[in-house]
């Protein structure tokens, strides 16, 4: 068995809900960077490596108000809000030492992949494929057949954890094996026995 690994919200923090705060501006520019920007057309651009966070910010500027270096911030606290979650971190530990093979298939933006890299825990991974890296965007099917040619893998082999339903109903449409991830006990638990771990 083969583990594909999203990593928004499965090996990373992902909560934007909790991100607003931290920008520490007006409730107004809160409300206009909702919608103008994580709700935004324009993030799944980012992701797809379409658009660039300067080209965003330049608009954000434009509508906004707000400056360069405000908006800059905005992306910079994004960032810093994509904290380690324990619980998959030792997950990828002891898969590395049964000697599963790891991927990573996750909907990020080249700045964000960037900034993760430099985890150590990325040594522990075989293959990454970030979608702006790409050009293609989960739940497109083309995207995990990509993963599966470049890598040489069989569908059937691999178990895909996502927190997103469209991207696991992509996955099983391709043959593999998928678990719609939502952070509990029990999700953690079927992943271990998905693959024996102890």
């Amino acid at each position: 068995m083969i583990a594909l690994w999203d990593l928004g919200n499965v090996v990373v923090q992902w909560e934007p809900e909790a991100i607003y705060p931290a920008f520490e501006l007006s409730p107004e520019h809160t409300q206009y960077l909702r919608s103008g920007l994580l709700e935004h057309s324009d993030w799944l651009r980012l992701d797809q490596g379409l658009t660039t966070e300067s080209e965003i910010a330049e608009r954000i500027t434009r509508e906004s108000g707000l400056t360069t270096s405000q908006t800059n911030h905005c992306f910079d606290v994004i960032r810093k809000s994509l904290i380690d979650l324990p619980a998959s971190v030792e997950i990828l530990h002891q898969m590395k030492a049964a000697g599963i093979p790891m991927y990573v298939l996750s909907n990020m933006s080249h700045d964000n992949a960037s900034y993760l890299r430099s985890r150590p825990y990325f040594e522990l991974f075989e293959g990454v494929v970030i979608s702006a890296e790409e050009k293609l965007i989960k739940p497109d099917t083309a995207l995990f057949e990509r993963v599966l040619s470049r890598y040489n893998l069989v569908a059937a082999d691999v178990f895909f954890i996502d927190d997103s339903m469209p991207n696991i109903i992509a996955a099983r449409e391709v043959g593999m094996q998928a678990l719609h991830f939502k952070r509990t006990p029990q999700c953690y638990a079927v992943i271990k026995e998905a693959f024996n771990l102890v």
